[in-house]
């Protein structure tokens, strides 16, 4: 902590030339590889930080978090070892045909292998990382102690309680028993969709700490950036589509975007749905509020924008003219792809940036913070418009919502 203070201390009166110092080739690489050693709630977040967009955060935070999410350590044979014997028992291996032990991806809190069950069926086993739960509180602190040094979070974006809250749902992401759960209740409810899959959970063969699930075909939905328009149109708003089921009619959500959590199935033309360890259940009135709110944008309703808002939290009713207008902005960029009858266009509305201008409005004139709901709600949100954006998507969005409202009208 006092090593911390003092370099606060140090940077608060740096000029851009000196943090430029700092974030040189070579300190960068230093802190990718600190933050990829760490593994855990760090990476988490770091990977999550990652797929935002430029007009967010700053060019140097964007190009670090970019290499920690694509350079997650595997763990030592020993500890992985130790891991499956604690959670599988003594003869974890006996329960596969067959097992990868070279995991073929690591993720934030643990790695995954490739493996084979006697009947024949392939599955995906996820191995968390030991310690990984425990130490989520101080790699958080480490995490806000190198944003803090290097200035890299532009003001306003509330880093302080966002991180308090990332703790709270780091938690949930660590319980694999409670992430088997959400993915079995997804499954049901996707069940008979015919854009979605949600993979089996072998109960048997998973516990607090591991977990298994069948193996799906498809790629992650961001290598099909060069795909045809029509693809990309396709796959856009089926995420979108996503989130709607999820918000209004589900009133539960997987809240991590990550692409690498989405995976595409040319043959099927489904989106496989991977992980749920970030799912957050939303109580019925902030969902029937929030419906209000992006319907209010249709309707170009201002005053019931900001009534839904205050019963949200959003606001205490005692803003200023300068703050109501700024909010109200931000809401109609969320509600606009939900209100026009023309297909809309991602890129060219960059709704990104139009947000951003808004972050110093913010900063010096929120009286309230936002509702604890609102930060996996926003990550859920601007991770499938980033989506769209990058595909380059143009495509009819209003039908979508509009589908959703009716059935919640009509309940």
């Amino acid at each position: 902590k006092q090593w911390y203070q003092r370099r606060v201390a140090i940077t608060a009166g740096m000029n851009e030339k000196n943090k430029s110092a700092l974030l040189s080739d070579e300190n960068v690489e230093r802190i990718v590889s600190k933050l990829c050693q760490m593994r855990g709630a760090a990476l988490k977040i770091g990977q999550m930080i990652s797929i935002q967009d430029e007009g967010l955060i700053s060019p140097e935070f964007a190009q670090i978090m970019a290499r920690v999410r694509e350079n997650a350590d595997f763990m030592p044979d020993h500890q992985f070892e130790a891991q499956m014997k604690n959670n599988l028992g003594e003869d974890w291996r006996s329960k596969f045909q067959d097992f990868e032990m070279i995991p073929f991806a690591a993720a934030s809190l643990g790695q995954v292998h490739y493996a084979t069950l006697h009947d024949g069926a392939k599955v995906v086993v996820k191995v968390q990382y030991p310690g990984v739960a425990e130490s989520i509180n101080s790699d958080i602190d480490n995490l806000t102690a190198v944003l803090s040094v290097v200035d890299l979070v532009p003001k306003g974006a509330h880093v302080d309680q966002a991180l308090s809250i990332a703790k709270k749902e780091l938690a949930y992401e660590t319980d694999y028993l409670r992430e088997a759960d959400s993915q079995e209740k997804m499954r049901a409810l996707l069940k008979g969709d015919p854009d979605f899959e949600v993979p089996k959970v072998y109960r048997e063969l998973t516990s607090k700490h591991v977990l298994t699930q069948e193996f799906v075909e498809g790629d992650p939905i961001d290598n099909f950036v060069d795909a045809p328009i029509e693809l990309k149109n396709a796959i856009g708003l089926k995420m979108l589509k996503l989130c709607l089921r999820e918000l209004f009619e589900f009133q539960l959500m997987q809240t991590d975007p990550n692409w690498s959590n989405f995976f595409y199935d040319t043959k099927t033309k489904k989106i496989k749905l991977l992980d749920f360890g970030a799912t957050l259940e939303l109580t019925e009135e902030f969902s029937d509020n929030y419906l209000q709110v992006i319907r209010s944008c249709a309707t170009e309703d201002r005053q019931a924008i900001i009534d839904a808002s205050i019963k949200m939290g959003f606001l205490s009713g005692y803003e200023s003219e300068i703050m109501l207008d700024a909010h109200c902005e931000a809401i109609k960029v969320v509600g606009e792809p939900f209100a026009t009858d023309e297909p809309y266009d991602f890129v060219e509305k960059a709704a990104y940036k139009r947000v951003a201008k808004l972050l110093e409005v913010f900063a010096k004139h929120r009286i309230t913070a936002p509702p604890e709901e609102s930060y996996a709600l926003n990550r859920k949100l601007s991770g499938a418009f980033l989506l769209c954006n990058k595909l380059n998507a143009v495509i009819p969005c209003k039908p979508l919502f509009d589908k959703v409202y009716e059935h919640k009208m009509n309940l």
